[in-house]
């Protein structure tokens, strides 16, 4: 039976997606899970493949892995949340055979900016990048063709702007390429040309924004996913929280303490 998973995850906590050798990321997680669950045994026997590989530093909410195993969807995703550590799965879905997760219809990712930018200007030079062009001076990675961003949208909201990007696929660092090259456009560090003739296949490098403010939000297909909260789950996020709380409480401590100090 092959099942579905939608995953969330801090990039922070990995070495990347991809699975490594020598080095801990989600792929690699997520298959010694599935392992020490008995959810399955070979992944290449299991068909275990993932929806977007995201950049090192790049965290997820929907990211989605299949697999074939030997347990209901429903059980899977228990069985999975109990061996698992720091990937949380909690939308499953019996899937046909001839799925793969990576043809999707949509991936949505959002990027988080918590500097005070102006708004409007931000959403000129997304509208820039809306539609069909030509990516290759926003991909780390060689394009073979004219690729296709349904939208780009920017809102401001409890002082952070958020910068939400469509499409159905994406190529390696390509939306910190484009939101490197919105927030230049804004700056005055890059003109409305550059970037228009960039997107018409000049070659242009704008840089590439950190990644850690980067999440993939969701993969959408043309069936539901069902959602099933697991109470480990709701334990493990709810001591997360708790424990950066406690985090940004010593850190505005250290913050007054040093204020004190400097105005004596």
């Amino acid at each position: 039976m092959r099942v579905a998973l939608k995953i969330a995850y801090d990039g922070s906590a990995f070495f990347g997606h991809q699975r490594q050798p020598d080095r801990r990321t989600v792929e690699g997680e997520c298959l010694a899970a599935l392992r020490a669950g008995k959810i399955m045994r070979d992944p290449r026997e299991s068909f275990f493949r993932s929806a977007s590989r995201t950049d090192r530093g790049v965290s997820a909410i929907g990211n989605v892995i299949a697999f074939d195993g030997s347990l209901e969807p429903e059980a899977a995703l228990g069985a999975f949340n109990d061996k698992s550590r720091d990937v949380w799965a909690w939308a499953f879905a019996a899937v046909p055979d001839s799925f793969h997760p990576r043809h999707a219809l949509e991936r949505w990712y959002r990027y988080l900016l918590l500097d005070d930018v102006p708004v409007d200007p931000l959403r000129e030079a997304a509208r820039l990048f809306v539609g069909a062009h030509d990516f290759q001076s926003f991909c780390s990675e060689p394009v073979s063709g004219p690729m296709t961003i349904e939208s780009i949208g920017v809102t401001r909201a409890d002082e952070a702007t958020f910068i939400d990007v469509r499409a159905r696929s994406f190529r390696r660092g390509m939306v910190r390429r484009i939101v490197a090259a919105m927030l230049a456009a804004i700056r005055g560090e890059a003109t409305v040309n550059e970037i228009q003739d960039a997107l018409a296949g000049g070659r242009h490098d704008f840089g590439s924004v950190n990644p850690e403010p980067l999440v993939l939000m969701d993969v959408g297909y043309e069936f539901p996913f069902t959602i099933l909260r697991k109470p480990k789950v709701a334990e493990d996020l709810h001591r997360r929280v708790i424990d950066l709380s406690l985090r940004l409480r010593v850190t505005q401590l250290v913050q007054q303490a040093m204020g004190a100090t400097s105005g004596s």
